[in-house]
C-alpha cells in the first residue's frame, strides 16, 4: 500500500472546501459575513488503512457532511457542536464520526485532529481475531466507553500522530501494520461496539490484561509522585522488561509514555478548571503532575491539545 501525503495552507475558501471535501464526504460550509480573515491548513499522512491528518479552519461557520466512508476519531482543541439528527456530540471528548450525515458549527476557528482506520480492515482484523468469518463490526456509540478507556485512546492516537508518523517508521511496511493494528485494536477495545463481549478464537500469549489493569491502576492513584518504571512493575507484578513488553504489545505504547498521558490529561483538567483569581500558573499545575521541566511539559502538551497551557488557562 502506497504512502501518501498532504499538506496545504490558503486564505482561499473555494480551495479550502475542495480539499475538506477530499477528506470528507460531501462537506460544504457557509462563512459568518462579518467573520475576520478567513484561512486553513490541513496535513494527512497514511495509506489505505491507516491516516493521521490536523485541520485548521479559521473562521466561523456552519458545516455539512454526508456519512464518513471510514472510522474517524476526532479530537477538537477548540470549541466545535457537531449533530447527528436530534443528538449533539460531546466534542469535548475524542469522539467517533457515526457513519450518518452530521451537521457542525464553530466559533473563530475550527482546530483538530483526526485518526482514520479503514472499515472493511477492521472488519478483517475482527473476523480473524475472533474466528467469525463474514463478521462486520457495528459501532454503537461515539464517545470513550470510560475515562480509563477514554485515556488509552489518547495515549495510542497520541503515539501514532507523534513518534508513528515519523518518516522513517511510516515508511516502513511491517512498523506501518503494526501502527494499524494498534489503532484498530483501541478502537475496538476503546469505543462501544458489538464484539466487546466476544471471546477471542485463540490465545494470543501475551500478558495478562489483570497485571495492565494493576499497573494502570497504580499510576492513576500515585500520579503526583515520583514514581518510575520499577515502581509500576513492582506493582503489575512483572518485570521492567515484562511490562514494556506488555504495555508494547497490548496498548502500544511504553508504561513511561502511558503515565506521561494520564499526567497531561490532569493538567488540562487543571488548566481548564483553574481560578485566575487564586493565581493558578501553568508552571505550579504542571508541577503538581509531576512535570519538572516546564518547557519540555509545555512542548508535551502543545503535540496532545494542539495549544500552549498558558492559552488553555486563559479561557
Amino acid at each position: 500500500m502506497q504512502v501518501t501525503r498532504m499538506s496545504l495552507t490558503s486564505r482561499e475558501p473555494d480551495v479550502a472546501l475542495e480539499a475538506v471535501r477530499s477528506l470528507q464526504p460531501g462537506f460544504d460550509f457557509t462563512r459568518t459575513a462579518d467573520d475576520a480573515a478567513f484561512s486553513f491548513s490541513v496535513s494527512r499522512l497514511g495509506d489505505e488503512r491507516l491516516s493521521v491528518g490536523r485541520l485548521d479552519l479559521r473562521c466561523t461557520g456552519h458545516g455539512v457532511a454526508d456519512p464518513m466512508t471510514v472510522y474517524d476519531v476526532c479530537e477538537s482543541a477548540t470549541r466545535l457542536r457537531v449533530e447527528v439528527g436530534r443528538v449533539q456530540l460531546d466534542t469535548s471528548r475524542p469522539f467517533l464520526f457515526p457513519l450518518a450525515p452530521i451537521v457542525s458549527s464553530w466559533e473563530h476557528e475550527s482546530r483538530a485532529t483526526s485518526v482514520r482506520v479503514d472499515i472493511a480492515a477492521v472488519d478483517a482484523l475482527a473476523q480473524q481475531y475472533f474466528d467469525r468469518p463474514g463478521m462486520h463490526v457495528r459501532f454503537t456509540g461515539s464517545a470513550p466507553i470510560d475515562a480509563a478507556r477514554e485515556r488509552h485512546w489518547r495515549s495510542v492516537a497520541q503515539h501514532v500522530r507523534g513518534p508513528g508518523s515519523e518518516p522513517d517508521v511510516f515508511d516502513r511496511v511491517l512498523l506501518r501494520d503494526a501502527l494499524f493494528r494498534t489503532v484498530a485494536a483501541a478502537l475496538l477495545s476503546d469505543f462501544p461496539n458489538d464484539t466487546l463481549d466476544l471471546a477471542p478464537a485463540h490465545d494470543g500469549g501475551v500478558a495478562t490484561p489483570a497485571s495492565i489493569r494493576r499497573a494502570i491502576a497504580y499510576m492513576e492513584e500515585h500520579l503526583t509522585e515520583p514514581i518510575g518504571l520499577v515502581d509500576i512493575a513492582a506493582a503489575s507484578r512483572l518485570s521492567p522488561r515484562g511490562l514494556q513488553d506488555a504495555f508494547s504489545r497490548i496498548l502500544g505504547v511504553s508504561p513511561t509514555q502511558y503515565l506521561r498521558s494520564l499526567r497531561l490529561s490532569a493538567a488540562h483538567a487543571d488548566l481548564l478548571a483553574a481560578d485566575l483569581v487564586h493565581r493558578d500558573t501553568v508552571s505550579a499545575i504542571a508541577h503538581r503532575w509531576g512535570f519538572t521541566h516546564v518547557p519540555r511539559f509545555a512542548a508535551a502538551y502543545r503535540t496532545e491539545y494542539g495549544e500552549n497551557p498558558h492559552e488553555t488557562l486563559a479561557r
